[in-house]
């Protein structure tokens, strides 16, 4: 009976030790590479916002971009949170 509960309890800590290495490990590094890349933009790179909206970056301050949306010189003001990727890294 003894050796029936200790099956048990290693059989539930295996499948919590499987859920960590398969959910939590590479939420964490995908976390990690999420917030790089949002660091790393800066003025001039090309970007892709989560709504889809391809923008250059003009200005960043703190946590706020101010993005260029098209030649005529169309401008929009979001949060670095938005950026979904960097395109092009400006030259700037």
């Amino acid at each position: 009976m003894n050796d029936l509960l200790s099956l048990g309890i290693l059989y539930v800590l295996g499948i919590f030790v499987l859920i960590y290495f398969f959910t939590v490990l590479p939420a964490r590094k995908k976390h990690k590479r999420v917030q790089a890349m949002h660091a790393a933009v800066k003025e001039g790179d090309e970007i892709v916002t989560i709504g889809g909206v391809i923008a250059q970056v003009l200005s960043r301050d703190g946590m706020e971009l101010v993005l260029k949306l098209n030649d005529a010189g169309t401008t929009m003001k979001i949060v670095v949170y938005a950026v979904q990727s960097i395109r092009k890294t400006g030259t700037r």
